[in-house]
């Protein structure tokens, strides 16, 4: 996969993961699930069982590189791609292609991201690689994996497929539907042809920046005043001076909604994003026998589709008869919210930021 190139982004705060991921160690550099990795050491090796450190990037935002650099030793730091301030994904993933178009014409790019967690890592491997081999025969298409619904869940993008592959077990894409509320939800998982978007993509570099002068040219005008002056001494001035105007929006609404050319494999990889407590919970919860998943210092009794989640190794968490709840416990700050609403704690970080509180962001 000597063309193959593969972006980690790694510059998200992870807000709806408060209190454990703040501004200043968000959740990629720690260890939140199962070991003492952390989720980019994770990720980079996942990445690495395909590509050489030379075909790998990161994408991050100012202020994460030297923590970065720290926890990857192999990385590359000329392969670092620092953002000066987030914009969200669709900013993001253009500059990130628009850096990889020019220094390898041609390139097939793969999309990764730093919180992502994957039980079946040789399913990804393989999975990948067709991937891979689809899109040599077909550089015009964006290659999206699918993963199976294993509850209706709003925080989730979802994918719906034609009924019947074009090839072997791939599917053209009908459309893609960013978080749905929960009847929408439903109703995906019953009818048979939808998917969880993992945002795990592939496509020719060179070809998705032409998707994004069709459809968002603004952002794609600025990409390109940035991409000519990448490797040049004015690349640090231009990246400062231009990409802070980008319009402010996910790739999901401003690109995949409006319906570019995509393919889809379904995959069954144990696949979550570790973007919120309920995610949490699924992954620890799949290495325990009961319905209650726990790190840290604590105990639970009379428990049911509960997180218990300490920190604070001075401080034992204990609790009782909970149903649907998470509990996570840090040296400064202790979190109680409903899993099945966990999308509102990204409201309490809003809150601590309006009040000013901001020792605890």
């Amino acid at each position: 996969m000597d063309n193959l190139y593969a972006v980690i982004f790694a510059g998200g705060v992870g807000s709806r993961l408060w209190p454990v991921s703040r501004q200043s160690s968000p959740k990629q550099l720690k260890p939140f699930l199962d070991s003492n990795d952390t989720l980019i050491q994770k990720t980079w090796e996942r990445v690495r069982r395909i590509l050489p450190p030379e075909n790998v990037y990161i994408s991050t935002v100012k202020g994460y590189e030297k923590f970065l650099l720290e926890q990857l030793p192999e990385f590359l730091p000329d392969h670092l791609i620092v953002e000066p301030e987030l914009r969200n994904t669709c900013p993001a993933i253009g500059l990130a292609t628009a850096v990889v178009a020019k220094e390898h014409p041609s390139a097939l790019m793969m999309n990764v991201w730093a919180d992502h967690h994957y039980a079946q890592e040789d399913k990804w491997v393989e999975v990948i690689q067709k991937s891979f081999a689809y899109l040599k025969q077909h550089p015009e298409l964006i290659v999206s994996v699918g993963l199976p619904i294993a509850y209706p869940y709003t925080g989730y993008g979802y994918l719906e497929v034609q009924s019947e592959p074009v090839s072997e077990n791939v599917f053209v894409v009908k459309r893609f539907v960013e978080k749905p509320n929960l009847e929408q939800a439903q109703i995906f998982m019953q009818a048979g042809n939808y998917y969880w978007n993992p945002a795990l993509w592939m496509w020719q570099a060179e070809k998705m920046l032409d998707i994004y002068h069709q459809l968002v040219p603004d952002i794609h005008q600025g990409l390109q005043t940035i991409q000519s002056a990448w490797g040049t001494p004015e690349q640090a001035n231009v990246l400062q001076n231009i990409y802070p105007t980008l319009t402010k929006v996910a790739v999901d609404y401003a690109i995949f909604e409006k319906g570019p050319q995509m393919v889809l494999i379904p995959a069954d990889l144990g696949w979550r994003d570790v973007g919120s407590w309920q995610s949490v919970y699924d992954v620890l919860n799949g290495h325990q026998a009961t319905d209650v998943a726990v790190k840290g210092k604590a105990l639970a009794i009379n428990c049911h589709d509960t997180l218990v989640f300490n920190e604070d190794t001075s401080k034992l968490v204990t609790v009782v008869g909970l149903e649907d709840i998470a509990v996570v416990n840090t040296k400064d700050a202790l979190l109680v919210v409903k899993k099945s609403r966990d999308q509102e704690v990204k409201q309490l970080v809003e809150r601590l930021e309006k009040e000013e509180m901001t020792e605890y962001l």
